[in-house]
């Protein structure tokens, strides 16, 4: 189909209107409002209108079973290829509310319909009014409350508002942020997700592979992931804390309507913000935008002082990162005597060594920097508990394979494991159980099979958080798991460092390796994991306890629990 040049740039929108026949079996999805559907002579004719200006024509064809329902004007339409109609309700409750969701939030629902799609194939693309889900990707469960209400957003901001192509891509990280991390933040659990995000771009990404937000067009790694999601959600949310709720609704309605079917940019953003904020925000664009790295902040001192009738908390804090100083808002929780709830304040950080002085009423017992996990920034190691993405994302790793009781198919199967542990930097260094270890560990090391030259040390470290070690097998969160029927990943601190990490993989067979070599890189944030049969299916999951080591101080000991913090969005 023709594609116009306008104004001398390359300028691809269209709309259409499609007419598709082909057997009668096979059903046709594109853009917009589907016009008629017949069949005739065993054959099927289909046309699709869409009047919105689109980058693309995008046609599917399967032989589906097509579940349709309504939403107020809009259609809604569920393409499966089995029969499968409580599915189709399951999703049409949900598209039902988003759509509810993000009108309110945003604008009207731009689109005439919105499509559930299943694919043969593994994907998660949002497209122009549908989603192309794949077959397994649409019966998990937690998938309507994570990339589902993603791929609707993705019809106000990346198929409602496109990605200007010499700008980076801003799309992936403002649905994520309204999406997957608000529906977290309205569990109560926005600050945890964060964590999850700060830890991912502290355990893949480095002064090498690092690269500015506006460098990035798409996911091609966990580092691009990293960034590109990851960093930039938490900067659309340190733009929320800067400018606040209001002025942080009222500009992502103004970008959206300035620009709605037209290509936009961090530029265009910069624009609305600054509008409706009337503020000038170049140093935040430039800054989180334009400069890679990130911040890693210590509280270096603490003290506490009476001044007349009012207590005064000095804080001594630092940006230890070797580049320039970073100016970011600040959040801290301080508790007081006689008070039950913390008072929640906000510091401006603009130097590398800064010294704030807060007032209060009360006396002063426990102070926390960034409790909630708002600033965008690399965490100190003690901060971060031992997880698995952090030993994927090593720059040196080792691996230790066990040579007695097991078969040699199996150590096969955990010599394939250790080549497939690759990052940019190095492939592992292979060593065998009689290799001695007289010297401290210095790398983060990959511990294969049951009975092993360290599984004592590591067992020892494993029943402190409760593990259970019998001779039928684990006990994991007070559930027993048989070792004939189940695989076991624990990644834990080195006993020797607290830089390194050893990760001990129990696998039940040789037929369930191959599993665990392509699905542990998806569990990067946690700590241990348990999966049942050659699948091998996940069967219990979680992470370690963090710490705020090195951004707290406590004036007098207690017992001191933070309030989880109110979602912006009711």
């Amino acid at each position: 189909y023709p594609r116009q040049a306008r104004n001398g740039k390359n300028d691809c929108r269209v709309t259409f209107n499609i007419k598709v026949e082909t057997p009668e079996k096979l059903n046709v999805v594109s853009q917009g409002e589907k016009l008629s559907d017949f069949v005739k002579n065993s054959n099927r004719t289909v046309i699709w209108r869409e009047n919105k200006p689109q980058e693309e024509i995008i046609l599917i064809a399967d032989r589906y079973k097509v579940f349709t329902a309504r939403h107020q004007s809009i259609s809604l339409y569920a393409y499966l290829h089995d029969n499968d109609k409580a599915l189709a309700k399951k999703y049409f409750k949900a598209t039902r509310s988003y759509i509810d969701l993000y009108s309110k939030l945003i604008a009207p629902y731009p689109y005439k319909k919105f499509a559930l799609v299943e694919n043969i194939k593994q994907t998660g693309y949002g497209m122009p009014s549908f989603t192309l889900l794949g077959s397994r990707i649409i019966r998990f469960p937690f998938i309507l409350q994570t990339s589902y209400p993603h791929e609707i957003l993705h019809n106000w901001f990346g198929n409602g508002v496109y990605i200007r192509p010499d700008s980076g891509n801003w799309a992936e990280g403002l649905t994520t942020y309204l999406a997957d991390h608000l529906l977290s933040e309205q569990m109560g659990k926005g600050g945890q997700y964060r964590l999850q995000e700060l830890m991912k771009y502290s355990n893949y990404v480095n002064e090498k592979n690092d690269f500015p937000l506006d460098n990035f067009k798409g996911r091609d790694s966990m580092v691009s992931q990293a960034i590109g999601y990851g960093k930039s959600l938490m900067v659309f949310h340190m733009l929320h804390l800067e400018i606040g709720d209001t002025q942080f609704l009222k500009a992502l309605r103004d970008f959206y309507n300035s620009n709605q079917f037209d290509y936009a940019g961090f530029k265009e953003i910069q624009t609305s913000f600054e509008r409706v904020s009337k503020r000038n925000l170049g140093w935040f664009f430039n800054q989180w935008i334009a400069r890679k790295g990130a911040p890693k902040i210590k509280l270096f001192s603490a003290s506490e002082s009476e001044s007349g009738e009012n207590h005064l908390l000095k804080l001594g804090i630092r940006q230890i990162q070797s580049d320039p100083a970073f100016k970011f808002k600040l959040p801290i929780v301080v508790w007081l005597k006689g008070i039950e709830s913390p008072s929640y304040k906000i510091l401006n950080i603009t130097k590398k060594n800064q010294v704030s002085l807060i007032s209060f009423s009360s006396k002063p017992l426990k102070v926390i920097l960034d409790p909630y996990h708002e600033v965008f920034r690399r965490l100190n190691p003690e901060e971060t508990p031992p997880n698995l993405g952090a030993a994927y994302g090593s720059e040196t790793q080792k691996t230790i394979l066990p040579t007695d009781e097991i078969s040699a198919e199996t150590l096969n199967g955990y010599k394939e494991f250790s080549q497939s542990i690759k990052n940019t930097f190095n492939a592992p260094n292979v060593i065998r159980e009689n290799d001695s270890f007289t010297k401290p560990l210095t790398q983060n090391l990959w511990v294969f099979g049951r009975n092993n030259l360290l599984s004592k040390k590591i067992k020892t470290q494993l029943n402190q958080y409760g593990i259970e070690f019998k001779k039928s097998g684990l006990t994991v969160d007070k559930i027993n798991y048989q070792w004939e029927s189940h695989s076991f990943v624990f990644t834990l601190d080195d006993y020797n460092s607290k830089d390194n990490q050893v990760t001990w993989v129990i696998a039940n067979s040789k037929n369930s390796i191959p599993g665990l070599i392509r699905k542990l890189p998806h569990y990067g944030k946690y700590g241990y994991l348990v999966f049942k049969g050659d699948e091998p299916e996940n069967v219990a999951k979680g992470t370690w306890p963090s710490s705020n080591t090195g951004l707290s101080h406590t004036f007098e000991k207690g017992t001191y629990s933070l309030p989880s913090k109110i979602s912006w969005v009711k």
